[in-house]
């Protein structure tokens, strides 16, 4: 299960991100729009950078195989 996180964008970057969008696309944003795109990078940016769950601390080591017996003398 993902948790989106609320992230609050300062006008300075949004006014950044719109026009980086604009010379990208060629297409103008609403300050509506530009913040529900900015969002919803943001939230999955969040989402990607976080560790793995074998990356994250107290989770279980991956199953060792049992070492091989001895050989029969």
């Amino acid at each position: 299960m993902a948790i989106l996180l609320i992230m609050q964008i300062s006008d300075e970057d949004l006014e950044e991100f719109m026009r980086l969008y604009t010379a990208e696309f060629g297409q103008q944003l609403s300050k509506a729009e530009a913040s529900e795109i900015a969002g919803r990078f943001v939230d999955l940016y969040m989402l990607l950078a976080e560790p793995l769950p074998s990356e994250q601390e107290g989770a279980a080591k991956p199953f060792a195989a049992s070492p091989a017996p001895p050989a029969p003398s």
